[in-house]
């Protein structure tokens, strides 16, 4: 939920919240407000069910396939506790129970646990800090309306205790599929972003006659959570204000770019105003403006990352007028950000084009007439040509168009652009591309008599419209009252075609390929990276290469697996196997190991070996390395298999074919201790196989390995 101005009614809501984002498992209190607050000790609402699911799963009073029709209608001790969630049309199971906060699934489940195991249970996962009467009526306890209250602090850490006990995996799994299916469909939706794995559980309970929301949330790649108590709204409303607060903090830690609004100006030379937005707010609203929401995917998130670059991209475009780009065509038109254009942004966060280390900014059009041109060509200037030029790569349909303009209405527009004269004798291309590009335009009777092509193209569009020229492919005859103006295509035909990356996406390329099509001179390269280097003396001089190219490797894996949150990797190749061993602990035909560091920090160390003389030899070892970097903190809980055997696959392929696999997948021992290089190279070639069997939707899906 970015934080935009269909959001700020929520900021009174959040001034009146107690709520705290944490780092997590760490604990470390990030942010918050009215802390204090939460330290009260208050009921659970909702919240307490995570708890009586786990209570439930260990004493065996149910399974992830109990499951109970709900009646909707239900009354406990006195109390009217009907069900507000939707009719699922079917018995709910435990993981329905959790999505969607049923009350009459919990109230069973309250039947048939025990008190002191239950006791015991909630002793353990809040540390002793959450006690049970002994009298208080067991369904209101599970139902979280009576017994144990403790600070929202407090219920947040036992909330996440009750997902993190590594003795039983099959356990938290269960938890972590209704936990996930809230904000998937369930009680916490508006929490959802495409791509990132998150839990999350609400509450709502009741005092003096005033509603109070909780949540819990839990973002395992960023590495935080989030506890909120909102008073006046019940769970459903407390989770918007989770949204917001945490949609504010990374908007904060967001590039920055200065927009000025000339659209709305009446000769568009000066902005009526200059917006300071986030940067991915507003690759959203220029993708809103600039692509078809029909568009596949795939290649609304290369446009993403071509808006992204050109944005950020130094070349003080209009660095003396106050901004950094503007709001019309001469930067790119920025509009409305839909749904659509705002799942492109998110999953691209972070990631730009780069030649030779800076920010590359790439121009891109809407259909191109058959033949991609070269931007030099257009528009001059001594930028490295980064583009195709030449045949479109991916061949489509070319619009053909035709508008006649009134030879005064011409006339009167050139001279308001500045030309001198009173008479147009005549007009045409004098000088084209080597595609056959209009480049210069002769005007006979005007001074000056020439003109860059872009240049008129610009002046008739501010003048007459843009439909009269929708294209820099055209041609110009004289007619009776002015000019015909014929062209094909939409837009100036150079760099990222958006017709033609449609194209190459619904054949089934990514939006990498997409970008490797166009763009190939070009790397990817993210900010959300921080990659820092320790390697033997001799490889010195190699350093500012090894970690240019890493961070491309890292950048296009993000892209692979759409992970958008932040790393920062030290990767230490070690001068000696002896020095390896010391710090992993492992073999040296490992070749490498991943280690977590806490928050979003990890170390790379690699052993040094013959086939890895020169540092361009690590980057086959380093992409797998960096899968772990990218998912290990989603894959925490799952089987090593899962984490091994991703690693494996996602450097090699972003579509996952059908494969059987080549054995059973391997147990845990297996993968942590194979016994030689033979046996991890056999262990490994068995985890992928078993992945690809696992995710026949392709590598993006890998999340769904997490649980």
């Amino acid at each position: 939920m970015p934080a935009t101005e269909a959001t700020t009614h929520l900021t009174p809501l959040l001034e009146r919240a107690a709520w705290m984002r944490v780092r997590w498992p760490q604990g470390d209190v990030l942010e918050g407000h009215q802390l204090p607050r939460l330290d009260e000790p208050v009921l659970a609402g909702s919240l307490f069910k995570v708890v009586a699911a786990r209570a439930a799963l260990e004493q065996g009073a149910a399974t992830p396939a109990t499951a109970w029709v709900c009646p909707r209608r239900l009354e406990v001790h006195g109390r009217r506790v009907d069900c507000a969630h939707p009719d699922l049309g079917r018995p709910l199971t435990l993981e329905d129970a959790l999505a969607h906060s049923c009350n009459h699934f919990f109230v069973r489940i309250a039947e048939r646990l025990d008190r002191a195991r239950l006791t015991s249970t909630l002793r353990r996962l809040s540390d002793g800090q959450a006690l049970m009467a002994s009298d208080t009526p067991l369904p209101l306890v599970v139902l979280g309306l009576d017994g144990p209250r403790q600070g929202m602090r407090g219920w947040m850490r036992t909330v996440l205790a009750a997902m993190q006990d590594h003795d039983t995996r099959g356990q938290m799994m269960a938890l972590h599929r209704g936990l996930a299916r809230a904000v998937d469909d369930g009680t916490a939706t508006v929490l959802r972003t495409d791509g990132e794995l998150l839990f999350a559980k609400t509450g709502t309970t009741v005092a003096d006659g005033e509603q109070e929301g909780r949540v819990v949330a839990w973002r395992p790649e960023v590495g935080e959570a989030l506890v909120l108590r909102a008073p006046g709204v019940a769970g459903r409303d407390a989770v918007r204000l989770a949204a917001f607060a945490w949609a504010q903090a990374t908007e904060r830690r967001e590039p920055h770019v200065r927009v000025g609004r000339l659209r709305a100006s009446p000769e568009r030379q000066a902005p009526t105003r200059i917006d300071v937005l986030p940067i991915e707010r507003y690759v959203a609203a220029v993708i809103g403006a600039e692509a078809d929401p029909t568009a596949p995917p795939a290649s609304l998130d290369a446009l993403a990352v071509v808006v992204r670059s050109y944005a950020l991209a130094p070349d003080g475009r209009h660095a003396r007028d106050g901004y950094d780009v503007c709001d019309t065509t001469h930067c790119q038109v920025m509009g409305t950000a839909a749904p659509w254009s705002t799942r492109a942004a998110a999953a691209t966060r972070g990631v730009v084009l780069t030649h030779e280390g800076r920010v590359a900014a790439v121009p891109y059009s809407a259909s191109c007439p058959g033949l991609l041109v070269s931007p030099r060509e257009l528009w001059g200037g001594e930028v490295p040509t980064l583009t195709v030029v030449g045949p479109e790569p991916a061949p489509h349909a070319v619009v053909s168009w035709s508008r006649e303009v009134d030879h005064g209405a011409l006339v009167t527009a050139l001279r308001a652009a500045g030309l001198q004269g009173a008479r147009l004798d005549g007009l045409r291309v004098s000088r084209r591309t080597s595609g056959g590009v209009p480049q210069v335009v002769t005007m006979e009777g005007l001074t000056p008599p020439d003109l860059p092509a872009t240049r008129f193209r610009a002046i008739v569009g501010r003048r007459l419209g843009w439909d009269v020229l929708k294209g820099d492919a055209w041609d110009v005859t004289r007619t009776a009252g002015g000019y015909r103006f014929s062209g094909r295509g939409k837009g100036h035909g150079a760099g990222l075609c958006l017709a033609g990356a449609g194209r190459l996406a619904a054949s089934g390329g990514s939006g990498r390929r997409i970008l490797g099509a166009y763009v190939p001179g070009a790397d990817v390269w993210s900010g959300l990276d921080e990659i820092a280097t320790r390697v033997p003396a001799a490889w010195q001089s190699q350093v500012p290469a090894l970690r240019g190219a890493a961070r491309t490797q890292m950048a296009a894996l993000r892209l692979t697996l759409g992970v958008t949150s932040p790393r920062a990797v030290t990767i230490e190749v070690h001068p000696t196997a002896a020095a390896y061993q010391r710090a992993t602990g492992r073999a040296w035909w490992t070749g490498a190991s991943t280690r977590w560091l806490g928050g979003t920090s990890y170390r790379i160390d690699v052993a040094p070996s013959t086939d890895a003389a020169r540092p361009a030899a690590l980057l086959h070892t380093l992409a797998h390395e960096f899968v772990h970097v990218l998912t290990a903190s989603t894959l925490r809980d799952a089987p090593a298999w899962v984490g091994e055997g991703l690693a494996s696959l996602a450097p090699r392929t972003q579509r996952v074919e059908q494969a059987g696999a080549s054995g059973p997948c391997p147990l845990d021992d297996e993968v942590h201790a194979p016994g030689g290089l033979d046996a991890m190279r056999t262990v490994y070639a068995r985890a992928e196989a078993c992945v690809r069997q696992a995710l026949p939707d392709g590598v993006k899906s890998w999340r769904t390995l997490a649980y």
